[in-house]
């Protein structure tokens, strides 16, 4: 029997919410349905597809008692997968600390006893 080897490096923490991507050549921002989150990347759902390797500026928006706040963060995409008419996509965080991604990180931390 072969058992399923997990590659992630970092565990998944489940975030349901608005994502604007940006890509190379478009100049309105596509808005997707982020799905999770890590230290070293993001899952969401797009109408649009994506190339694999495309690099991508992701607002990853989150909500608190104070309102929406949103982060900035790049990224490549490591994988596509369609469902049904639309597609889930995985991005590669390139760059992420604690100091330049606050937002991601306190998310990442306050929730990292649920995995999914």
């Amino acid at each position: 029997m072969l058992l399923a080897i997990e590659r992630r490096e970092y565990l998944r923490i489940t975030l349901t919410g608005k994502i604007d991507i940006r890509s190379k050549g478009v100049t309105e921002p596509l808005t997707g349905l982020a799905v999770n989150i890590s230290k070293g990347g993001a899952a969401f759902y797009s109408e649009n597809p994506f190339e694999i390797k495309d690099e991508l500026l992701l607002h990853i928006f989150f909500k608190d008692d104070s309102g929406e706040k949103f982060e900035e963060i790049a990224g490549k995409v490591r994988w596509i997968k369609p469902v049904g008419k639309i597609f889930a996509i995985g991005v590669q965080f390139k760059e992420i600390s604690r100091v330049t991604h606050p937002l991601i990180y306190s998310y990442i931390e306050v929730n990292d006893y649920v995995p999914i």
